[in-house]
């Protein structure tokens, strides 16, 4: 299967900025259809990188063809497990994808053997050849709040993430997990994510603020930056 790449926009924005955006992009977008009564979910991803670093590294550099597996899950339940493949490819980006089971995800936590592979986990047999050559391992946890809005026209999905914080821990799945900010006080994220054209009403509403500060922001590459402190 080819793979479907999307731009990927990302501003820097105070809290002010991002309520403000928010009442712009409510008129024009629907909530994810996903997300809770409360219109945010809680997303959780543990990032694997190989014994030297390579992802984080690459990231650095800048390197223009480069890709990272994570494993998120939302709200801190494991009623639903991804295991992503995430790649960056001439400023445009990709997701692959595969769901797999808390036993599949514990073991790949503690780097013990896979069991029951499916055939539809293509993700997972990849990650598995790539744990082996490059000795992948979990390296950091990057958890913040997410506000999603989406677009039907263009495949559009704005997201507004707050309190971006990095962690250590290995317990993925507890309610609460102890973690570090690692954003300036009062600042956060907003993400316009499109296929082909961004649609002109968005654009408007982009352009319309002054104070947006577009960014090549990475949150994997910022939390494990705080976890080498």
């Amino acid at each position: 299967m080819s793979k479907v790449y999307r731009h990927e926009l990302k501003f820097f924005c105070t809290e002010t900025e991002l309520q403000w955006m928010e009442t712009k992009i409510k008129h024009i977008c629907r909530k994810d259809p996903h997300v809770g009564p409360e219109g945010v979910y809680r997303i959780r991803s543990m990032y694997f990188d190989s014994y030297d670093s390579r992802c984080y590294r690459e990231n650095e550099a800048g390197v223009d063809n480069r890709a990272k597996y994570r494993v998120r899950i939302y709200d801190a339940s494991d009623s639903v497990i991804k295991l992503e493949l995430k790649g960056s490819f001439r400023d445009r980006k990709y997701k692959e994808a595969c769901t797999i089971t808390r036993e599949q995800c514990e073991q790949m936590i503690q780097g013990e053997n896979i069991t029951n592979v499916l055939p539809q986990q293509k993700v997972l047999q990849d990650f598995l050849v790539e744990r082996q050559m490059e000795l992948l391992k979990p390296q950091v946890i990057v958890e913040y709040m997410r506000t999603p809005y989406v677009y039907p026209i263009g495949n559009v999905r704005i997201t507004f993430d707050r309190f971006i914080t990095s962690s250590n821990s290995l317990d993925f799945f507890e309610k609460k997990i102890p973690g570090r900010g690692i954003m300036p006080e009062h600042m956060h994220l907003l993400e316009v994510k499109y296929d082909q054209i961004l649609p002109a009403s968005i654009l408007e509403v982009l352009n319309s603020s002054a104070c947006l500060n577009r960014t090549s922001f990475s949150k994997y590459a910022l939390c494990r930056e705080f976890s080498l402190r």
